[in-house]
């Protein structure tokens, strides 16, 4: 667990937490409003009145507030909160490290709906690549909100941000020499050309996991639950999903196998960026 400067424990406030004292505070000042009807007019049911239908308006307006904020764009910024820092450079180039011992470097970034195969595919490409004796490593969606990103939830201003991060950290592993498998839902088009910027056109190599939808949902570990309206904020159920228009190469995970996919993505890094063995 994290700890601040005082060794203290740093928690963070789950969405129960949240929703519990968002209704107590509204309880507490639907109170305070019903006190002061109650003292200027010494009516106990007007009071009542007020203090039921002030709670109910505004709890949806509350809503409907953090609902339009969270579609506009305006405010937001991808600058540091500090104006104090400055990017430092390493001595070592990029083309010394290739240079050490051979190893290329770019970003796979596959993309699709839940069930797709994107876990899957990740971690058979990190072997294949491995076995092989390149540097490789996979960024799973789900690992990250386990540790990195475990302070994000599944709006699309926190889906931004899960995808800025996954490309920064990937940014570091190409630096270092090592294939970095990226495996996001990444569901917004402008999410992932954030993620292309901030790694280069000649590093990110885009993949969508294309097929059925509706087998992908049934597959899906979750898919059941976000039918039935358990899970908010799921992709291809309750949120959309925006296809690549222009990927680096498109697989039909409903029809292909795994060795099929793993084999057409060997052949595009390969491509771009050639292989240690014939390097």
């Amino acid at each position: 667990m994290a700890t601040d400067t005082q060794g203290a424990e740093v928690y963070r406030d789950t969405q129960r937490r949240t929703l519990l004292k968002t209704i107590s505070w509204r309880i507490v000042a639907t109170t305070t409003t019903m006190t002061l009807v109650y003292i200027f007019t010494g009516q106990l049911r007007s009071a009542a009145t007020v203090g039921f239908f002030e709670f109910i308006s505004k709890m949806l307006f509350y809503y409907l507030h953090e609902r339009a904020w969270n579609l506009t764009g305006f405010g937001r910024s991808n600058q540091p909160k500090s104006a104090h820092v400055v990017s430092h450079e390493s001595d070592v180039s990029r083309a010394e490290r290739r240079g050490a011992d051979g190893h290329r470097f770019a970003t796979v970034w596959l993309t699709g709906v839940p069930g797709s195969g994107k876990t899957t595919l990740a971690y058979a490409l990190e072997r294949c690549l491995f076995d092989r004796g390149d540097h490789a490593m996979v960024l799973d969606g789900e690992n990250l909100r386990l540790g990195l990103n475990r302070d994000l939830g599944f709006d699309s201003s926190d889906r931004s941000e899960n995808s800025r991060r996954a490309a920064e950290v990937a940014k570091i592993l190409n630096d270092a020499g090592t294939i970095a498998i990226c495996s996001l839902i990444s569901p917004f088009e402008a999410d992932r050309a954030g993620a292309r910027e901030i790694l280069g056109l000649h590093r990110f190599l885009e993949v969508h996991l294309d097929g059925d939808e509706a087998l992908f949902l049934r597959r899906s570990r979750l898919g059941a639950m976000a039918a039935d309206g358990q899970i908010k904020h799921f992709t291809g159920v309750s949120d959309p999903y925006e296809p690549p228009p222009a990927a680096e190469l498109t697989l039909a995970t409903d029809r292909l196998d795994v060795d099929e996919c793993v084999e057409q993505l060997l052949a595009l890094l390969d491509d771009r960026i050639g292989s240690v063995q014939g390097s």
